[in-house]
């Protein structure tokens, strides 16, 4: 049995993924890194140790039970729960592929849903639970329709997540992040991708995008013993920019 706590990271081979990874492996998690491409995943546990690279479809129902029963029996237990995992697309109302509002919806919002649902039976055995929502300043803001709704939709399940996990001491919060220049932003097909991020610097109080190691940093607060009487809340990894421009 693994004495060391243990937190799962969903699209753990992603550029959040993996630096969510690399942060709670630097505070002494043993950290499961999961992502559809396993390959990737392996790569990035290759450069850490005491790590665990497992495949997780988050849209499969039985490839998420699968998965945690894996991480279970490899591992011993399940302490924190990062639903990381999502994809985007391009299009608004009018032009938006239904084909692709679909499979966000199954990844961002259902995907959360199934892998969390697996892992609660598992999480309650923990002294103190956490499950961490990376969720975007989209679900304030709008932008795409589909990964709107889906962002608004994570954070309705994290509220509903607080009052269940409770009893066990548990918590569940959402981490929402302004605009960041990775590599996800591709299949959005950001128009004048360049300009756009530096127009958003310059709206930004803080004066900069934020990077995915914000990100990580907040994941670190809330799965760390500090946060603990924080539950379903959100916070905006945004640097102001969730606030209205100044004028």
């Amino acid at each position: 049995m693994n004495v060391q706590k243990v937190a799962m990271v969903t699209g753990g081979a992603g550029s959040f993924g993996s630096a969510i990874a690399r942060r709670l492996h630097e505070d002494g998690f043993y950290v499961v890194i999961s992502d559809a491409n396993l390959e990737q995943a392996q790569q990035v546990a290759s450069k850490l140790k005491n790590t665990l690279p497992v495949r997780l479809d988050v849209t499969d129902p039985e490839g998420v039970e699968t998965c945690i029963q894996e991480v279970i029996e490899k591992s011993g237990r399940l302490d924190v729960l990062v639903n990381n995992a999502g994809i985007g697309f391009s299009g608004d109302s009018v032009t938006a592929k239904l084909t692709e509002f679909d499979q966000t919806i199954a990844v961002n919002l259902r995907g959360v849903y199934l892998v969390t649902r697996a892992a609660i039976p598992h999480l309650e055995q923990a002294v103190s639970p956490r499950v961490i929502m990376i969720g975007s300043r989209t679900w304030l803001a709008g932008g795409n329709p589909a990964y709107t709704a889906s962002k608004a939709g994570v954070v309705g399940l994290a509220r509903t997540l607080t009052q269940e996990l409770g009893p066990w001491n548990g918590t569940c919060n959402v981490i929402a992040p302004g605009p960041v220049d990775t590599t996800f932003v591709d299949n959005m097909k950001l128009a004048q991708r360049e300009a756009s991020f530096q127009r958003y610097e310059e709206i930004t109080p803080l004066g900069r995008n934020a990077k995915p190691e914000d990100v990580a940093g907040a994941v670190s607060f809330f799965a760390g013993p500090d946060s603990g009487y924080i539950s379903g809340e959100v916070l905006h990894i945004a640097g102001g920019l969730q606030l209205a421009p100044k004028l």
